[in-house]
């Protein structure tokens, strides 16, 4: 909802960016809903650690998760991390003392990780979508992807999403004070055409064109999957087998899941600060609605994890069914070995499909 408000209260024009003071002015609005969401983000921030952590341990202990489409995963996993051990704090303990306590420098480094983990999942997303939807549509050419190849495609996207959060530095847009200056971002309220542009092109290229992808690639791949189902329930051969069918839809519900959790957080922060930047001058959305917002979309280091981590059955095996497995092995002692030795629920032949084929 747009009101007009007198944005002077933020953005302290008579304030120089060079000056300390802008960076330390408590918050304009209500502190108490700030101090919650700061806890809020204080323990989003362990429990990002902590499922990130989880997925990277996993990724590099076991060589069978380390699939050409996990590859994507495991990027996205590794920059999780590495945010939620920066932004959440950063944010979290300045939205519980309200005011922001990391000066320019630390200002500038969040909003940095923010935008690159945002902009990278993004793209790391479509990687995923792409990647299953070129298997099953071309599975005599799935082996053309390849680790290496997705390790490279991974690398090239992390540094595109580098360069569009680089450019404010210089000078297209600028990294400041959020609206409830307790945390930051790009500059969204300066109605100058050089800093409305760069919104719009953030919009387009960062969120609408990777929304376009993930939606028709993995159309493209759940219609492919069906006609295949459909064939083999009327007795026509395929190129998939009904185990295999049944793998893939698997595969692609965690890989939509996980898709939906990504929009899910940041779709409305992209759509309040585009349409803040949009509005007339001295028109805006509520800087609590902004702060709000953002926090939301910080989360998605959390969602996306969780969502991945809950879906997958290929990561639930390896991971969780294993270390259970592993922990309740017995210990052999001569010719002696203690019982009760849990079983496998799934045949050796069909993890190693799975696992070949992931």
């Amino acid at each position: 909802m747009a009101m007009s408000l007198d944005y002077s209260l933020i953005v302290y024009e008579n304030l120089s960016r060079d000056d300390p003071l802008f960076w330390s002015l408590p918050t304009p609005i209500n502190c108490n809903p700030i101090r919650i969401l700061g806890i809020f983000l204080c323990i989003a921030s362990l429990v990002g650690i902590i499922c990130n952590g989880a997925l990277v341990y996993s990724f590099l202990r076991y060589k069978a998760l380390r699939s050409p489409s996990n590859i994507f995963v495991m990027f996205i996993a590794g920059i999780g991390l590495f945010a939620s051990c920066t932004i959440l704090p950063l944010t979290g303990t300045s939205s519980i003392y309200c005011q922001w306590l990391y000066q320019r420098v630390g200002c500038q480094l969040s909003a940095i990780i923010a935008f690159l983990y945002g902009c990278s999942s993004s793209y790391l997303l479509c990687g995923v979508s792409l990647s299953r939807c070129y298997i099953i549509i071309r599975p005599f050419k799935a082996k053309d992807v390849t680790v290496e190849k997705c390790i490279i495609i991974s690398i090239v996207a992390i540094l595109i999403a580098f360069l569009w959060t680089l450019l404010p530095l210089f000078g297209w847009n600028e990294y400041t004070m959020e609206g409830a200056r307790t945390s930051c971002c790009i500059n969204w309220y300066d109605r100058r055409i050089s800093y409305v542009s760069y919104l719009f092109f953030l919009f387009i290229v960062v969120y609408c064109i990777p929304l376009i992808i993930l939606i028709v690639t993995n159309t493209i791949t759940l219609q492919g999957l069906k006609r295949m189902h459909e064939k083999i329930e009327n007795g026509i051969q395929t190129v998939l087998n009904r185990k295999r069918i049944e793998m893939e839809r698997r595969i692609v519900r965690s890989i939509i899941i996980t898709t939906c959790g990504f929009i899910f957080t940041w779709t409305p922060y992209a759509v309040t600060f585009f349409i803040s930047a949009f509005q007339g001058e001295g028109y805006t959305i509520p800087p609590l609605v902004t702060f709000f917002c953002a926090c939301f979309a910080k989360t998605s280091v959390i969602w996306i994890p969780l969502l991945y981590i809950g879906t997958s059955t290929h990561f639930q095996f390896h991971f969780i069914n294993r270390e259970s497995f592993e922990q309740t092995m017995p210990m052999v002692r001569g010719n002696i070995i203690l019982p009760n030795v849990p079983r496998l629920s799934r045949k050796p032949d069909e993890i190693a499909m799975e696992t070949g084929l992931n």
